[in-house]
């Protein structure tokens, strides 16, 4: 594994640790997977279990010794999901309860630690993020689940879908609205870590994606769910901020977009160097060496923007709002990348690429999920743009005929 220049001695320890663990690990399980004709895409349970036996839970990287973590820090993170994502493995449990127990992980008092994140590190319990509704998807601002407080209960009533893992996991993350007046100031949502057999808790419907990653992706009914306030992260009216911080973690799990984009790269170049066309090595024509060279563009900007975005993190320098752009920018051209280096293995490797075997349309199928998860690219993009406009102007970088011309700078001329 090629290491970051800026790594530490314990991140490259890590990621020695890292690559050998799939080398030995979850490569052999894959490939025997392979063999005996199973779809590598299905939740593998196995595999989740050997990386948290190993050490190798990505919510386990993250979190406090007294935890049961190993504090890799998000760097180690990340090393984490670029390697996993070479293996081609679908370990969901894993990067779903990161996703889930994260606002525990970055907001939660001492006593919800104990109760519900350490029993997720050690891979006991298993958590999914619920955010998406049936009238709100990237409009998370308009979520309609609603907790109104009854003593010291709150009583959840509504729909979420989407819901990755939904029926298999022990928790729900939710977000309700607990004060619609609010909504202008993004006071309106309280966030929630919900047993998922509460009495109310229906699971209405699996949905079937078209993508090959299974995920038991679901459409979940509250009716009159009773809610201890023990359940509740910080206090009513901080869900909005609870959200947006924790899709930073999300986001950064894209770092296994780079592992498959790595596989990608391998199964064109090989191809590319034993394919014969016309006398010759289809590698030696440079239509695949300008293919080729797309993918390693899109590879390598990818990598240094997401252990960037990881270093930042790592050494607390970020505002969050800004990197909450940072963030998005990384997620839509980390997702995009991976489609198109997809498409460019699938022409250097041509026909052969369209077979199962291959596995390129599999992770191309997949790569077109990730632009629409974890909020579309699309809205993700107004996001940026608004913001862009929102900023003051630097007026140094700018050309006269915008800048204006100073009253200084007129008698300056004059005297000249």
């Amino acid at each position: 594994m090629d290491y970051m220049p800026w790594w530490s001695e314990k991140n490259r320890k890590f990621a020695d640790e890292m690559e050998a663990f799939v080398d030995s690990e979850l490569v052999p399980l894959a490939m025997k997977l392979e063999e005996e004709n199973k779809d590598p895409m299905a939740i593998q349970w196995q595999a989740s279990k050997k990386c948290i036996e190993h050490g190798f839970h990505p919510l386990m990287v993250l979190t406090e010794e007294k935890y049961g973590g190993s504090e890799q820090g998000y760097t180690g993170y990340t090393i984490l999901n670029e390697e996993t994502g070479r293996c081609l493995l679908n370990i969901n449990p894993l990067l779903t309860s990161v996703f889930g127990a994260g606002p525990v992980l970055l907001f939660g008092t001492d006593a919800q630690k104990e109760e519900f994140l350490a029993p997720m590190v050690k891979g006991e319990k298993w958590a999914s993020i619920a955010v998406t509704e049936p009238d709100a998807g990237n409009d998370v601002a308009g979520l309609q689940l609603h907790a109104e407080k009854d003593g010291d209960e709150w009583i959840l009533n509504g729909w979420k879908r989407f819901i990755t893992l939904a029926p298999l996991s022990d928790y729900l993350m939710l977000y309700a609205n607990t004060d619609p007046q609010m909504k202008h100031i993004h006071r309106h949502l309280t966030a929630f870590i919900v047993p998922r057999r509460s009495k109310g808790i229906t699971i209405e419907k699996i949905n079937r994606l078209a993508g090959r990653v299974e995920m038991a992706n679901s459409v979940v009914r509250f009716r009159d769910v009773r809610v201890p306030e023990k359940c509740m992260i910080l206090e009513p009216g901080d869900g909005w901020m609870v959200m947006t911080s924790a899709l930073n973690i999300e986001r950064l799990g894209l770092a296994g977009v780079i592992g498959q984009g790595r596989v990608l790269q391998e199964i064109a170049r090989a191809y590319a160097k034993r394919r014969v066309q016309f006398g010759m090595p289809i590698s030696h024509y440079q239509n695949i060496q300008l293919r080729m060279a797309e993918i390693k563009m899109r590879l390598e900007t990818a990598r240094a923007t997401i252990y960037y975005l990881a270093d930042l993190l790592d050494k607390g320098e970020v505002d969050m709002f800004e990197f909450g752009v940072k963030s998005a920018a990384a997620k839509i051209y980390c997702t995009q990348s991976l489609a198109e280096i997809g498409q460019h293995a699938a022409y250097i490797c041509a026909g052969d690429g369209y077979t199962h075997e291959f596995g390129i349309y599999g992770i191309l199928e997949n790569a077109m999920l990730m632009q629409v998860a974890g909020g579309s690219n699309d809205v993700l993009k107004i996001f940026i743009g608004r913001n862009e406009f929102i900023k003051d102007i630097d007026e140094r970088l700018l050309p006269r005929a915008l800048r204006g011309v100073t009253k200084e700078e007129i008698e300056n001329l004059n005297e000249s």
